[in-house]
């Protein structure tokens, strides 16, 4: 009877570790994956933020073609 109890222990243990690794690996990849989303989104907005003061630096042609005189 004592060895039905502990495989039975044995048992719920593994299941119950294994249900708690699974959890952890979940949570941990959710982290993983958001960093990197965080990351991607910074890199994307510096991206833009440069590429608007780029354009601002250009100087525009005005309607007959001619550019803006430098005062």
């Amino acid at each position: 009877m004592l060895d039905l109890w502990f495989v039975a222990g044995i048992a719920l243990g593994t299941i119950v570790t294994g249900f708690c690794a699974i959890g952890s690996f979940d949570r941990g990849s959710d982290s993983v994956h958001r960093q990197s989303w965080n990351r991607e989104h910074a890199a994307r907005k510096r991206a833009l933020l440069a590429s608007r003061a780029a354009v601002r630096a250009i100087p525009q042609r005005n309607i007959e073609g001619i550019l803006p005189k430098a005062s």
